[in-house]
């Protein structure tokens, strides 16, 4: 992993993984490890938490395609271009909305500039979704 090009996305788009029977089996161990470093990671790095989910399904019976997907999330959080992480949720009543994760397009010096930026983000959705709803 030490030489692996970084990945720009965690997961393709259009991530599906199956059970895979006919692939060559991989070490469960190993495929293990990976996913509970990744899993651990999920709570700083909301942006890879769907895909690690995806992921975690298969550690029982863990195949070259799921561990092929396992190392391409470990290449993106390899990519450390210091640029923050802006989520949020919103809830209507007791239920979530909507949610998103979003890289900044700019490198932060400072925590309260991050914060910032994450609130502006969080009212421009805010404010779409207002007008959606009304």
């Amino acid at each position: 992993m030490d030489k692996a090009k970084p990945k720009r996305t965690p997961a393709a788009t259009h991530l599906k993984m199956t059970k895979d029977l006919t692939g060559e089996k991989v070490d469960t161990n190993l495929y293990r490890n990976i996913i509970w470093s990744l899993l651990y990671l999920t709570a700083t790095r909301p942006d890879i938490a769907f895909a690690v989910g995806v992921c975690a399904r298969y550690q029982a019976d863990p195949r070259t395609s799921h561990l092929h997907n396992a190392k391409c999330i470990l290449k993106y959080t390899s990519l450390d271009d210091r640029k923050s992480t802006s989520g949020g949720c919103f809830f209507l009543g007791n239920n979530v909305a909507a949610w998103f994760s979003k890289k900044q397009n700019s490198v932060s010096l400072l925590t309260a500039e991050v914060e910032y930026i994450a609130a502006g983000s969080s009212c421009s959705q805010l404010l779409w979704m207002k007008q959606m709803l009304d």
